[in-house]
């Protein structure tokens, strides 16, 4: 009798636990739940692939570097060679204007910088073709020109010294002396700050003296060119000026000191006159102390 109640106790217990955890056997087997792999976090190269935005060759980078040499000639004829086999690389007509510039070959010069000039691809050294134009056209003696490509350049970079001093010097040559009365100051001011660039000072100073003796200020010419020589005493130009302006104030011995100064620079340069004109025809003299 007891193991019959253990029994049914049993069959009650089984029964139960089929009714709590029923399976059917005609349902699928389970499917464990899918666990996406891990997402690595997007990171952007750190250098961009490069894309050629304009025609170029490697080797007006090596006329470029000569030209920092000085060495114009092997600059020139480097985007020469450029050109012939690479006519579409208008760079190289900017590199060979910039290096008949430097070598004052300034009608070879302008032809290859109008070309570089009229380009509309986006080279490094775009932006400042109208400085070594304006140049060009200037010491052609076309000061219409000049002003047109100084003028652009300074739209390009506002305020550059130097292509304000070529405008300056148009000014001058077209007889328009408040113009560049007004652009000599502002390119002296550009050559003064924020940093002294003391040979470009000396160069601006020396034109402003031209500018008082075209007013017929001897005086002030002579005050002018005593500044441009403080700044930089090695320009031959401002002492060969300063001793025509000091004969012209009866100032003999300064006069010839002054001439002194410019021949032993001339001397040291190698050469024994300015360009453009005969050698003195007496030696040298050396300068004498004055009060």
């Amino acid at each position: 009798m007891f193991l019959t109640s253990i029994s049914l106790l049993l069959l009650v217990f089984a029964a139960r636990l089929h009714q709590v955890a029923p399976v059917d056997p005609t349902a699928p087997p389970p499917v464990a739940p899918t666990v996406a792999p891990p997402v690595a976090p997007t990171v952007p190269p750190l250098i961009s692939p490069a894309t050629a935005a304009y025609p170029d060759d490697t080797r007006l980078d090596i006329a470029l570097g000569m030209m920092r040499k000085g060495s114009y000639e092997v600059a020139a004829l480097t985007a020469t060679a450029v050109l012939k086999s690479r006519a579409d690389v208008d760079r190289a007509y900017a590199i060979l204007g910039i290096a008949r510039n430097k070598q004052k070959k300034y009608e070879e010069a302008r032809a290859a910088l109008d070309k570089a000039n009229a380009s509309t691809q986006p080279f490094p050294e775009r932006k400042h073709v109208p400085h070594f134009l304006g140049w060009c056209c200037y010491h052609l003696g076309d000061y219409p020109a000049a002003r047109v490509a100084f003028s652009q350049h300074l739209q390009r970079v506002p305020d550059e010294p130097d292509s304000t001093f070529g405008l300056a010097l148009v000014a001058l040559g077209e007889d328009k002396l408040d113009e560049a009365d007004v652009l000599f100051a502002k390119a002296l001011k550009g050559f003064s700050e924020p940093t002294v660039q003391a040979t470009d000072q000396s160069r601006v100073l020396t034109r402003m003296a031209d500018l008082a003796l075209r007013r017929d200020d001897v005086a002030k010419a002579e005050e002018l060119l005593g500044r441009a020589i403080k700044a930089n005493a090695l320009q031959h130009e401002a002492w060969a000026k300063l001793a025509r302006v000091k004969d012209r104030l009866g100032k003999t011995v300064e006069a010839d000191a002054a001439r002194a100064n410019q021949q032993r620079i001339l001397g040291a340069l190698g050469r024994t006159a300015p360009d453009g004109e005969k050698p003195a025809a007496a030696p040298p003299v050396e300068p004498k102390e004055t009060p």
